[in-house]
């Protein structure tokens, strides 16, 4: 959601030439426009800690003979694995 003010617009007609924007149209605008970007940023962490938290329960389901495949120890997976969702 990179799209300057100027090219975006709220309503489907598109929008107002700038002459015909007020002051308050503009501010509204930008006040909305902010809250989309602030709310797509909190849909992607939320999905980031998705992952993690599913990354954190497959390690932990791996048995030993796997775990020892990729080089890890069960007291690594048991650490990482404990850390709450949020900690990378």
């Amino acid at each position: 959601m990179n799209r300057s003010i100027e090219t975006c617009c709220i309503a489907t007609a598109g929008p107002a030439p700038r002459a015909e924007r007020t002051g308050f149209a503009v501010a509204a605008h930008r006040a909305v426009h902010r809250a989309g970007v602030l709310l797509m940023a909190g849909v992607e962490i939320l999905q980031v800690w998705r992952e993690r938290a599913l990354q954190r329960a497959q390690l932990e389901s791996l048995d030993d003979r796997m775990l020892a495949d990729i080089g890890v120890g069960r007291a690594e997976v048991t650490r990482e694995a404990d850390k709450p969702f949020w900690k990378p």
